[in-house]
């Protein structure tokens, strides 16, 4: 039943109270049926009266059922919202009737919403929760959706480490459908890892169970997903069995979606068999089960595979109209595998006919796709493997703790025996009450350094990520460009014209890369010297901004962009020239490349309160919203492309000018009337005395 899990629903209620259950029942009823729409005014009135009557436990589980209902229907932010209402009304309920049942739905979401931290939170509070109630089934169907979320993360030991326990929990419980699912799921984690035959024998054990079900839709899975093993392991015939009755389970279905999900996988065994047309037919039927199901991730793969297939028989004309469809779906969706692969074969048919622009864009989509599936893949990795650390720091603090509570035990036992026999049994008192504070001061120290260490590890942490996805995207990036540009030279001769274009778009390409590479040679020399001694001297900020206009006028006359040097007298500044010179240079590139052509960018300084304002203003694009003046940060601005085609900004040169300015003993500001009306950053620094002032204390 809906709510009978808790106590407090169990006993006889009052009529209102009934009603609040009753509306419940009915609206579950029509969700089970499908009726989302009709459901939700009912539900929303159970959880209005049981608010009105102080029922928590009706008022709980409505939320539940609302969140429920919001998940199936796709919005997960109104979904987290009904149960987050929900966790924090259970948590102030006496009894927290419900909480594990809304934090398993809260964890399904989150999973849902791709925020892996919050679905573990979640989920695991709901599983202790449910162990400690003694509740083994709802125990294993957490420790099942626990194992698919680190499954579905590439988190192998730990999938198993949920799954394994919940399949034994199962056969205890001799629950046949939750302990097929477990076994599909087991088979799924060596199946994600390459490990097959171990796959296998999981589908296998887990095929009977199914069979006595009355889910045609789950036999369509099991069966699908034993012919992927058999195919995998080169075991063709049993394999195209298992397909070929999973088709037929479909059908007796009515699924078109799951249809076309399995006539898309038996069309990679035709292939491989080489049955080309035979896989063509199949895809073809397919793709048109797929077109209106809504699942346009398999839609889209399907076509890349339809369009691989047209190539591979000659039909390059119905292999690009593919592949440009599939694109055009995976694109809104970010399937960056889809978008790698169908760049890849757009690429090669434009290479062939010819058009060697269109190819070199493809080629360049073909590899960005490449780098953010590469750099996921490894933000995953970096995600575990800092778990994995966290977790044996816990571990290793957790075991020091109890050693050092171990040996103190040991060392008080035998003073109280010393002092026992001495008959001195306030002095044992009070020798322990000491021991016990002084080993509280020692906790208390180890911890706070624990802590220290943590807040480096994270702030080093974040710091390496910056860097790896610069360095993995913004520094592959062009690499990538280069060697597209060379395929394209191995091939017939490009007219001048082209070879000219390509010429000065690569040179444009390889400067950003050379300022980006100088850049993180500034930051991670930074961070070797974050100890060493600034050096501040008297500085001319004029002279400083005359050199560095001079250094950027190129640039800003290549970009069609006026500077202009509005410093005038004397202008004295107590600062490192160094740290000054890369915080100027940075703030005035990046304002020509975001001014547009016939744009000015300004520099100009002002006194107050004993500090210099040197501000750097252009008339370009601005920021995304009127911002007052206010300290900058550099990770909350969005990374955007530069004018006429100029690389994508990636954020590292602010982030190196505000660390620059801190330690030179300034701060940078930054200001915008909004989009369109320009910005302004301003550096304030500490003003220094007359040049006149210094010469006196010099002598």
């Amino acid at each position: 039943m809906l709510i009978a899990a808790g106590p407090a629903l169990a006993a006889p209620s009052p009529p209102d109270t009934a009603q609040v259950r009753a509306l419940l029942h009915q609206a579950q009823n029509l969700l089970r049926a499908g009726q989302h729409e009709a459901a939700q005014p009912l539900l929303q009135q159970a959880q209005g009266l049981a608010h009105r009557l102080h029922f928590a436990p009706g008022e709980i589980e409505s939320l539940r059922v609302l969140g429920k209902a919001q998940l199936v229907h796709g919005s997960f932010a109104e979904a987290r919202a009904y149960l987050a209402q929900g966790v924090a009304l259970a948590r102030r309920t006496p009894g927290q009737p419900h909480l594990a049942d809304v934090l398993l739905t809260l964890g399904q979401v989150a999973n849902e919403q791709d925020d892996y931290p919050g679905a573990l939170r979640a989920c695991e509070e709901a599983l202790r929760l449910y162990h400690a109630q003694g509740a083994l089934r709802d125990e294993a169907r957490t420790r099942n959706g626990l194992g698919i979320i680190y499954s579905s993360r590439g988190d192998f030991p730990r999938a198993l480490a949920m799954l394994l326990p919940a399949l034994r929990l199962t056969q205890q419980l001799q629950d046949s459908a939750l302990q097929a699912n477990c076994l599909t799921n087991l088979g799924a984690v060596y199946f994600r890892h390459n490990q097959y035959r171990e796959a296998q024998q999981y589908f296998r054990q887990a095929l009977p169970l199914v069979r006595r079900g009355p889910d045609l839709g789950a036999l369509a899975d099991c069966l699908t997903n034993l012919a992927a093993a058999h195919q995998q392991l080169g075991e063709l015939a049993p394999a195209e069995t298992f397909y070929k009755e999973a088709i037929k389970v479909s059908e007796q279905a009515g699924e078109r979606a799951q249809l076309g999900v399995v006539l898309s996988d038996y069309a990679q065994l035709q292939t491989e068999q080489k049955r080309l047309p035979a896989a063509q037919a199949t895809l073809e039927r397919a793709r048109a089960l797929l077109e209106n199901s809504g699942d346009n991730g398999t839609l889209a793969a399907t076509l890349v595979a339809l369009g691989q297939l047209h190539q591979k028989l000659g039909h390059a004309a119905e292999a690009e109209a593919q592949a440009r469809r599939a694109l055009a779906l995976a694109a809104p969706i970010q399937d960056w595998s889809v978008m790698e692969t169908a760049g890849q074969l757009l690429a090669s048919l434009l290479k062939q006919r010819g058009d060697y622009r269109q190819a070199l864009t493809y080629a360049e989509l073909a590899h960005a796709a490449h780098d953010t599936l590469f750099t996921q893949s490894k933000a995953e990795e970096m995600g575990r493997l800092q778990g994995d650390f966290q977790l044996s720091q816990e571990r290793a603090r957790a075991q020091a703790l109890a050693r050092t509570g171990e040996a103190q035990q040991q060392r008080l036992q035998a003073q109280q025996r010393q002092l026992w026999g001495l008959g001195l049994g306030l002095a044992v008192v009070a020798a322990a009450g000491l021991a016990l504070w002084r080993l509280n001061r020692l906790l208390g120290h180890k911890n706070r350094q624990i802590e220290l260490q943590r807040a480096e590890l994270t702030e080093l942490n974040a710091t390496k990520d910056r860097l790896f996805s610069i360095i993995g995207h913004d520094l592959r990036g062009p690499l990538h460009s280069l060697h597209a540009f060379v395929e394209l030279l191995d091939g017939p001769p490009l007219p001048p014209a082209k070879l000219s274009q390509y010429t000065q778009r690569l040179t444009r390409t390889l400067d950003n890369t050379l300022a980006l590479l100088e850049n993180l040679l500034n930051w991670a020399a930074l961070q070797m010297r974050a100890s060493a001694p600034i050096r501040p001297e008297n500085l001319n900020l004029a002279s400083l901004v005359e050199e560095n206009i001079g250094l950027l006028s190129p640039a800003a006359e290549a970009a069609d962009v006026t500077l202009t040097n509005r410093l005038m007298g004397e202008v004295h500044a107590w600062a490192d020239p160094a740290a000054v010179r890369l915080v100027l240079r940075n703030l005035l590139s990046n304002a020509i490349k975001f001014t547009p052509a016939g744009g000015t960018v300004s520099v100009s300084a002002t006194h107050e309160n004993g500090l210099w304002q040197l501000a750097v203003a252009d008339t370009g694009r601005g920021l995304p919203a009127p911002t007052t003046l206010q300290p900058l940060r550099p990770e909350a601005l969005e990374r955007r492309t530069g004018e006429a085609g100029q690389a994508r900004s990636t954020g590292l040169g602010l982030l190196l000018s505000r660390d620059m300015a801190t330690r030179t003993g300034g701060q940078l500001w930054v200001a915008s009337a909004g989009p369109g009306q320009g910005t302004t950053f301003t550096l304030h620094l500490p003003a220094a005395e007359q040049p006149a002032a210094y010469a006196r204390l010099e002598g």
